[in-house]
């Protein structure tokens, strides 16, 4: 029965990103929705439902700034953000196949861990479980991407809210993680009390870079990993299919520079 109410749970958690993955536009409600639903915990959280359509020329801008923060100087600071959704992703997927999340857990220099419980005949989805982590900052990059695009930028921050906000109540246990989800909150309700738009939408722009390059800097990283076969994704997938550790490193390497190659392209090519 828990399970199942997991199992909702994420699906209306995920509704959205799955919303933004068709380009914001089929359900332009859903984006209303989200803001809506925000509006009793955000001041302002319905100053946006009309938004405004930033350049792309700025939003590739801001793309890009946050796409060198994740590659480059910064990466200290940007790390936390692909983890947290490394992490979110092994945890909402879990649930979404059935499962069930005990806690998810964040430390400081960046690393991570999402603990679920599963029914023992579980082989398969639990490799599916595995394999998106590494994949998780890129696709909630990419779907930042398409928002930004479609301007509603204040309804994303509002489902970021929400987001954390259900996430830190049941499943973050650490207190680094718990930090994390107030300062990223608290920085998303800020951003909607202001009642701008165009800095909302800004601000996703920047966010989705910071994830793409994030993300392919931890999957290049588990890469190198990968020759003392560490304690990562690979090399549990590894171990539950018998094959090497670098097909596991080396397809997720290829899929989140893939996504970062998406993400960063669609504002280019319109």
């Amino acid at each position: 029965m828990l399970g199942a109410v997991w199992t909702v749970l994420a699906l209306v958690l995920l509704a959205p990103i799955g919303w933004a993955l068709l380009g914001a536009e089929p359900i332009p409600s859903l984006g209303h929705w989200i803001s809506g639903a925000a509006s009793g915990l955000v001041p302002e959280a319905a100053s946006g439902l009309d938004p405004e359509l930033v350049p792309t020329t700025t939003l590739v801008l801001a793309l890009g700034a946050g796409a060198l923060l994740g590659l480059g100087g910064a990466r200290f600071a940007t790390t936390h953000l692909s983890t947290l959704a490394h992490e979110l992703g092994h945890g909402l997927t879990a649930a979404l196949l059935g499962g069930r999340i005990d806690r998810i857990t964040l430390a400081r220099e960046g690393s991570g861990m999402a603990h679920y419980t599963a029914p023992r005949r579980w082989r398969v989805r639990r490799l599916v479980v595995s394999f998106v982590g590494y994949l998780a900052p890129g696709v909630f990059g990419v779907a930042s991407v398409r928002v930004a695009l479609a301007g509603h930028g204040p309804g994303w921050l509002a489902y970021l809210v929400i987001l954390l906000g259900t996430m830190l109540v049941l499943t973050l246990r650490s207190w680094w993680a718990v930090l994390l989800a107030i300062v990223l909150g608290a920085g998303a309700w800020a951003l909607l009390a202001l009642g701008s738009a165009w800095l909302a939408t800004v601000v996703v722009a920047g966010l989705a870079g910071a994830l793409l390059g994030g993300g392919t800097v931890d999957a290049a990283e588990q890469w190198r990993l990968a020759r003392v076969r560490g304690a990562t994704d690979a090399a549990s997938m590894a171990t539950q299919t018998g094959l090497p550790v670098r097909v596991f490193a080396g397809l997720h390497v290829v899929l989140a520079v893939a996504l970062a190659g998406v993400g960063i392209a669609l504002p280019v090519l319109g």
